[in-house]
């Protein structure tokens, strides 16, 4: 029989048959050892290497840059002969000596330690290579060889990016924002969340003022948000809390989702027309720490004077009025929306009589009008009660000094009386709005 004069076996002190590096994360122990054992049989000096024979690469095909993995021998861990590499080298692609027997040849075993830098890890992902040991005679071309696979998980390092949709710097909310279709956002997603739960809070810095320092009401603003996450702890849409309010929380190591602003339909027309600005801020806590990411949060609300009427469909017309028929009345809807704190009056312009089909004036006596304003509502009138309707432009409605919004009835009656010319009856009533 014939044996081989060396044989060289490496193994992982930790067992199996591989380096497995789990998590380079910085702070956590990323060291590594393996015992390398020849034995010898011809009693001729030899020699040990080690190198690595290809790249050591990432499932996107990256190659690890060897400086990120440290390497030496430790001291005092063999019988005999000499150590090389007891001070730290990095991994390479050529022959590294190790090892020298004495110069009898005699069997030994030492250690090699390996350790991770995870700051020169060039790239995330999975890397896997190979760590070739060799073995030789001196003077010799040929000896024994064993290989041991690298693995090296390094998983993205935690990442998180907070900023506004359209501008990365700010928020912008108009009056017609009142759904997600439309509204302005802040996207937040995240990566490499390794150690926990991570949560995220919104919290209102100071709510948006216009020019004169005036503040947006709170109830103005809503918010809602959407995401493929369970990590969604707000459902909207909600009104735009001032508090700290928790709007995340998962222990995903990747998330997505984007937070969208909106304006309250029925309460930003009740606010003053101008551009309001303020800060919002969003606070995140991992296991990494706590991080802040303030943004600036806009509202633009544009001048609102306007009014509808609401008439009869046939208008301010009476039909079938004779001297024995109970009274008839009519009602017109006015609403006036306005946003520029100013006072003003709607208006009443009648330019003619009522008169039926063969123009027969009815005697404005028996023609009369009064306006109803809600208990409560600002605003005031001259026509609580029924009065004969004159011809001409006047108001019928002054608003308050703010020149709130208003919303009032004007009640038309038309009463028959002896003598009359029968038939139907109608007049056109316009109404327009003056401002102070």
């Amino acid at each position: 029989l014939c044996f081989a004069a060396l044989s060289l076996s490496v193994n992982p002190l930790e067992g199996g048959n591989s380096l497995r590096f789990e998590r380079t994360i910085q702070g956590l122990r990323n060291k590594k050892e393996v015992r390398v054992r020849v034995a010898s049989s011809d009693g001729k000096r030899y020699q040990v290497f080690q190198r690595v024979p290809e790249p050591i690469s990432n499932e996107k095909g990256e190659s690890l840059d060897l400086q990120a993995i440290e390497t030496e021998t430790l001291a005092g861990a063999n019988s005999s002969g000499t150590l090389y590499m007891q001070n730290t080298d990095h991994l390479s692609f050529s022959e590294q000596l190790i090892y020298t027997s004495a110069e009898g040849g005699q069997s030994d075993s030492f250690i090699v330690g390996y350790t991770v830098r995870p700051g020169l890890v060039n790239s995330d992902g999975n890397f896997r290579g190979r760590l070739e040991f060799t073995t030789r005679a001196a003077e010799e071309a040929s000896g024994d060889r064993a290989v041991i696979d690298i693995f090296l998980e390094n998983p993205s390092h935690w990442n998180i990016s907070i900023e506004g949709g359209r501008n990365h710097k700010r928020v912008l909310i108009d009056a017609s924002d009142t759904s997600p279709r439309t509204a302005d956002f802040v996207k937040i997603s995240f990566s490499g969340n390794l150690a926990g739960e991570a949560r995220i809070y919104q919290e209102v810095e100071s709510l948006p003022q216009n020019e004169m320092g005036r503040e947006l009401d709170a109830d103005a603003l809503r918010m809602d948000m959407a995401g493929d996450t369970e990590g969604l702890r707000v459902r909207g849409p909600v009104p735009l809390e001032q508090t700290r309010t928790l709007v995340y929380s998962s222990r995903k190591s990747e998330d997505s989702f984007v937070v969208y602003y909106l304006a309250d339909p029925e309460k930003i027309g009740q606010q003053d027309a101008g551009f309001y600005s303020g800060k919002i801020k969003h606070i995140v806590e991992t296991a990494q720490g706590r991080q802040e990411f303030p943004i600036d949060l806009q509202c633009r609300i544009q001048p609102v004077f306007s009014m509808d009427v609401s008439a009869p469909p046939e208008g301010l017309s009476f039909s079938h009025v004779f001297a024995a028929n109970p009274p008839q009345e009519k009602e017109v809807l006015v609403t006036v929306r306005s946003n520029l704190h100013k006072p003003y009056q709607v208006m009443q312009n009648i330019q003619a009589s009522m008169a039926n089909e063969q123009g027969k004036e009815f005697d404005k006596r028996y023609f009369s009008f009064k306006v109803d304003v809600p208990a409560g509502q600002k605003g005031r009138t001259k026509f609580n009660g029924f009065s004969p309707v004159e011809t001409g432009e006047y108001p019928v409605l002054s608003s308050d000094a703010q020149g709130s919004p208003a919303t009032f009835k004007v009640v038309y009656r038309l009463q028959g009386y002896p003598q009359m010319n029968s038939g139907n009856f109608s007049v056109p009533v316009q109404f327009s709005l003056n401002q102070d």
